[in-house]
C-alpha cells in the first residue's frame, strides 16, 4: 500500500494584495499526476484545505474539482480539518464523499471511534486515525478558579487521552493491524518560519505538547500545522509534511514536498521526500532607492508564473524627495513582468530604541491581532503580571471570536465558563 502526506493547502491564500490561484491551480494538476503516476493507494490531508473559516467560491471550486478529478482513479482520501477550516463546511457533503471513498473529519465529536478508518486494499490492512485539530473547548471545560498553567495542562493531557483512547479502541479491536494517525498541532521542539511563530503561539501552542505525549501504537503519524518540513523529536515515523506551496516570503526557501509512505507486511517499509515543482519565485529585495531599482531592473522571468517581490527601502534621512522617488518607483514598475507584492520605505535616523527602525508606511496587515495589543499595553505602560494576564485573556477572547465561524453554537456555551 502506498501513501500520499501532504497539509497546509490553504486555498483562498492571499500574499497581500495578490491570490495564489493559479499557484494552487499548478500545484492540485501536479498532484493529482503524481498520485496517478506513482499509483499511490492512499492520499491523507492532516488539515488546513482552507485558509479561511469562510473559503470563496474560487476555492472551492478548486477543491471539489480535485475531487472530482480523483474519482476515475478510485483513490482512497482522508481529510481532516485544521484551525484555519470550517468545520461545518468540510463535514456538509461528508456522507457523500464517503460513498465515494473519501473520508472527511471536520472537527471531533468526542468519540474517538468515529475518527477510525479501516483501509483494505488487496491483502493489506490499515488503520487510520483520523485526528482533526482539536479545539480547547473539545478538551476541558473552564472551571473557575483555575489557573493559566492548570488550564494549559488541561489541554495538553485532553490531547494526549484522546490518542490513547483511539491506540486501545485498535489494539483492542483490530490487533496487528498497522495505525497512521493524523494531527494538526504544534508540536514543541518543532522549528517554524518567522511569520508563522507569532500564530503557532496563538494557536495550539501554549499546550507544548511534546512528541513523548503520543502514546506507542502509531506505525507513522501524519502531522499539520507547521509549514517547515522536518521530523520531529528525531523519530522518522513523526513528520510534518510542510506546506507544499510558499505561502509568505518567509517561506520561500523552504523544501516544499509532499511524503511518500509504503505499507508492506504490515508495516511502514519506506519515506520518500516527492518534491513539488517549483511554479513561482518569491523574492526580497532591500537597501537604498537606488540599489533597490538597480536590481529590480535585472530581473528576469523564469518560472510559470510571475516573480512576486517584496521591497524594502531603506535610506539615511527622511526628505520629501526620498518619499516622491519612492512613491515613482511603484509606479514606474506598475506594468513589470514581475509583481510588486508590498513596498514599504524606512529611514534609519528615526530610531525608536536602539534596535527599531522607523518604518514610513507601517501598515495594519504587517501586524498581528497580538501585536495591535501590544502597542495598547505599551501606551498604558502595563508590564509584569498584569500584561501577562490580559495578554492570556485577549488570546481567549480571541480564540472564541474565530471559532464563532466554525462553531456558533459553541461562542455562547463557552462564553460564560470563559468569562467566570
Amino acid at each position: 500500500m502506498k501513501i500520499l502526506h501532504t497539509a497546509d493547502w490553504h486555498l483562498g491564500k492571499r500574499l497581500y494584495k495578490h491570490e495564489l490561484r493559479d499557484d494552487h491551480v499548478q500545484f492540485l494538476d501536479w498532484l493529482a499526476e503524481t498520485v496517478e503516476s506513482r499509483e499511490i493507494d492512499v492520499l491523507i490531508i492532516s488539515g488546513d484545505v482552507f485558509d479561511t473559516t469562510n473559503p470563496n467560491d474560487g476555492s472551492m471550486q478548486l477543491y471539489y474539482q480535485f475531487l472530482t478529478r480523483m474519482l476515475p482513479l478510485q483513490r482512497k482520501i482522508i481529510i481532516t480539518g485544521g484551525n484555519h477550516d470550517s468545520p461545518t463546511k468540510l463535514n456538509a457533503p461528508r456522507e457523500l464523499l464517503r460513498h465515494l471513498n473519501i473520508h472527511v473529519i471536520g472537527c471531533t465529536t468526542g468519540d474517538c471511534i468515529e475518527e477510525v478508518i479501516r483501509l483494505k486494499t488487496g491483502s493489506t490492512d490499515l488503520l487510520v486515525a483520523a485526528v482533526p485539530y482539536l479545539r480547547d473547548s473539545d478538551l476541558r471545560q473552564s472551571i473557575s478558579g483555575q489557573t493559566y498553567e492548570e488550564r494549559i495542562e488541561a489541554v495538553r493531557m485532553g490531547i494526549r487521552n484522546h490518542y490513547e483512547r483511539i491506540v486501545d479502541h485498535c489494539q483492542t479491536e483490530f490487533r496487528d493491524v498497522p495505525v497512521l494517525a493524523m494531527g494538526h498541532l504544534y508540536v514543541n521542539g518543532a522549528t517554524v518560519s518567522p511569520e508563522s511563530e507569532r500564530e503557532i503561539h496563538a494557536v495550539g501552542g501554549q499546550a507544548a505538547f511534546s512528541s513523548e505525549h503520543f502514546p506507542p501504537g502509531f506505525d507513522y503519524v501524519a502531522l499539520g500545522h507547521i509549514h517547515v518540513p522536518q521530523q520531529i523529536g528525531g523519530v522518522e515515523t513523526v513528520r510534518y509534511s510542510g506546506a507544499p506551496l510558499p505561502l509568505s516570503f518567509a517561506e520561500r526557501d523552504n523544501r516544499h514536498q509532499v511524503l511518500e509512505l509504503t505499507l508492506e507486511n504490515g508495516r511502514i517499509t519506506t519515506i520518500e521526500s516527492v518534491p513539488v515543482p517549483h511554479f513561482r519565485s518569491l523574492l526580497q529585495v532591500a537597501g537604498t532607492l537606488d540599489a533597490v531599482r538597480e536590481r529590480l531592473e535585472k530581473l528576469e522571468e523564469t518560472d510559470a508564473l510571475s516573480t512576486l517581490v517584496e521591497i524594502l527601502v531603506e535610506e539615511e534621512n527622511e526628505s520629501l524627495t526620498v518619499r516622491q522617488h519612492f512613491e515613482q518607483l511603484q509606479r514606474d514598475y506598475a506594468e513589470a513582468p514581475f509583481l510588486m507584492a508590498k513596498s514599504r520605505l524606512v529611514f534609519r535616523n528615526k530610531l525608536k530604541g536602539l534596535d527599531s527602525l522607523y518604518v514610513a508606511d507601517t501598515q495594519l496587515q504587517d501586524l498581528s491581532y497580538l501585536d495591535v495589543f501590544g502597542r495598547r499595553l505599551d501606551a498604558s505602560q502595563v508590564e509584569g503580571d498584569e500584561r501577562t494576564a490580559l495578554l492570556e485573556a485577549y488570546k481567549e477572547l480571541y480564540r472564541l471570536v474565530t471559532e464563532q465561524a466554525a462553531h456558533p453554537v459553541l461562542l455562547h456555551e463557552n462564553q460564560t465558563n470563559t468569562l467566570s
